[in-house]
């Protein structure tokens, strides 16, 4: 094994220099690529976050036209959440459609 033998293994070091640099060079590019995906995969979830907003808006809208509305669809998205498997965000949408919609139920009823 040339590992073994600190002569032989610089000879097979020296042999072989232009295939381990081409390798390294290789994996560099991987490398490079690898974080310019990520980079761009999170640029897009940042406009995502834009798009949560719609929901509770409409849920706002939603709630002082029919507040049992607001909270049906405050479970509905909490379904959708559960059942999609999304994230924590989804999560605290489903629950303020759902409370803005009580709070709605509640203020009407003290009318």
């Amino acid at each position: 094994m040339p590992y073994k033998e600190p002569q032989r293994k610089r000879e097979w070091e020296w042999r072989h220099r232009s295939q381990r640099l081409a390798r390294r060079r290789e994996l560099r590019q991987i490398e490079a690529a690898r974080i310019e995906a990520q980079a761009e995969a999170l640029t897009a979830t940042d406009s995502g976050a834009a798009v949560l907003w719609l929901p509770v808006v409409g849920g706002v809208a939603l709630a002082s036209y029919n507040p049992k509305l607001a909270m049906g669809a405050g479970g509905l998205t909490l379904l959708g959440a559960a059942f999609y498997k999304k994230g924590w965000s989804w999560w605290i949408v489903g629950l303020l459609i759902m409370v803005i919609g009580l709070f709605f139920q509640w203020h009407k009823k003290t009318e």
